[in-house]
This record gives C-alpha cells, sequence and structure tokens, in this order.
C-alpha cells in the first residue's frame, strides 16, 4: 500500500451523524447515549496513541453535535472526554477550488427540488381548498383546526422530503465536504445529500458503523507493551551485531 494511501486511511472528518448515530449504541454494546460517547471517546484515543489515527471535526459540526448529545443525555464530563480526542479544524474556505462541473450539478438539483416543492404547496392548497368547499360554514372551530392542522403537518413533511431529503442542506454539511476535500480524509457520515456531493469530489464516504468497525479492527492489531519492549531488544541486538 502506497504511502499516500495508508495516510487517508489515518485521516476522517467526523459529521454530526458520526457522533449521534443511533446504531453505535448497539455496535458498543452501550447502555445508553452517555455511556455510547465515552466508549467512542476511549476508541479514538486508543487508535489516535497506537496507529497515529486523526479525527478531525469543523467548528459548526462540533458545536451541532454538542447541543444534540448535552440535550440528549450526554453529560458535560462526557462530552469533554470525546473533545479532548478531536481535532477542530475550520475547512480553508479562500483557499480551496471546486469542479465548476460539481456547482452547476448541485444548482441544477436545486432547481429541481424548488419546483417540486411548489407542486407539493400547489397540491395542499387545492386539498385546503377542496375540502373547506364540502363542508363549509358547517365546521367548527375544532374540526377546522384539527383539519388544518393535518394539512400543514402533511405540507411540511412533504415539502420536508421533496426539498431537502438527499440533498446538502445546511452549512454544517458544506463545511465537513469542504474539511475532508482539503485534507483528502475519509469523510463519516450517514448523510445521504452529504454523501452525494462528497463522492462527486472523488472523496471516500464510510457510515459511522464502519469507522467503529475500523478502528476496532485497528485495536486488534495494537502491539502489547511487551511486544514493543521484545522488538526494541531484538532491534538493538541487531544493530550490536552489525
Amino acid at each position: 500500500m502506497s504511502n499516500e494511501l495508508q495516510k487517508v486511511f489515518r485521516v476522517y472528518v467526523l459529521d454530526t451523524s458520526a457522533l449521534t448515530d443511533t446504531r453505535l449504541r448497539s455496535i458498543l454494546g452501550a447502555g445508553g447515549i452517555d455511556e455510547t460517547i465515552r466508549m467512542l471517546a476511549d476508541i479514538i484515543a486508543k487508535a489516535r496513541i497506537a496507529h497515529f489515527v486523526e479525527v478531525y471535526i469543523p467548528p459548526s459540526a462540533y458545536e451541532e453535535a454538542r447541543r444534540f448529545l448535552l440535550a440528549n443525555g450526554v453529560t458535560i464530563r462526557s462530552f469533554e472526554q470525546l473533545a479532548t480526542w478531536l481535532t477542530v479544524k475550520p475547512p480553508s474556505r479562500h483557499e480551496l477550488s471546486l469542479p465548476a462541473s460539481v456547482l452547476r450539478d448541485l444548482v441544477d438539483e436545486y432547481r429541481q427540488r424548488i419546483m417540486r416543492g411548489l407542486r407539493v404547496a400547489e397540491e395542499h392548497v387545492r386539498r385546503a381548498f377542496e375540502t373547506g368547499s364540502r363542508i363549509g360554514e358547517a365546521m367548527d372551530a375544532v374540526t377546522r383546526n384539527q383539519k388544518l392542522g393535518a394539512l400543514i403537518r402533511g405540507l411540511r413533511e412533504r415539502y420536508r422530503e421533496s426539498t431537502r431529503h438527499g440533498v446538502v442542506d445546511s452549512v454544517e454539511d458544506i463545511d465537513v465536504i469542504l474539511l475532508a476535500y482539503e485534507l483528502k480524509a475519509i469523510l463519516v457520515t450517514n448523510d445521504e445529500g452529504i454523501r452525494r456531493l462528497a463522492e462527486a469530489l472523488g472523496i471516500i464516504v464510510i457510515d459511522p458503523v464502519k469507522f467503529i468497525n475500523i478502528l476496532l479492527g485497528l485495536l486488534k492489531f495494537t502491539p502489547s507493551r511487551e511486544q514493543v519492549e521484545q522488538a526494541k531488544t531484538m532491534e538493538v541486538s541487531v544493530n550490536e551485531r552489525e
């Protein structure tokens, strides 16, 4: 394996989902989200020390993950234990150059999604008008509010599905992609939109479960202290004979 490829498999950029993926709890056998974060911190720490693995996260994704985890049962102490082993680095936005074709495709994707969202909105306006015409003045306030609430919820869900699902839609998303692109790193995410744009830029993308399995696999080959001492003794012996 070339030195450059070896370097790639030692450098990772984490999306928020790399720290919040609900599957991590069962993979690690943790009792809850707080224990999951502490176990994740321990694994990353050992991988960094023993195998020089580099783990980065941009400030925007770091803050997003911090807010989510602290709001969902992770203690400050556990989060700080994890944060100790994460390198928080913003992407060099002014120095990066991206392929024009990727930008063009992204704009075209947004245009199509705007049109889908418009069609969803038109459909729900039509449904609201038809519902009101059928019931007319006989509709009491409670029923009217219930039906209106159901229409609004349906509109929001379908609009979100049409315009946001599977596409990059936040600063945090862009930052993790740019940082992985800059560092030539592996991007860890379970977000479909991030994955699609990152792969268009030639970035290797893996999901959080595979990331954990890679680190655990590395740790299986971590030499013990006795093995390290034996290797040093053998090296000294060889040098003396030479």
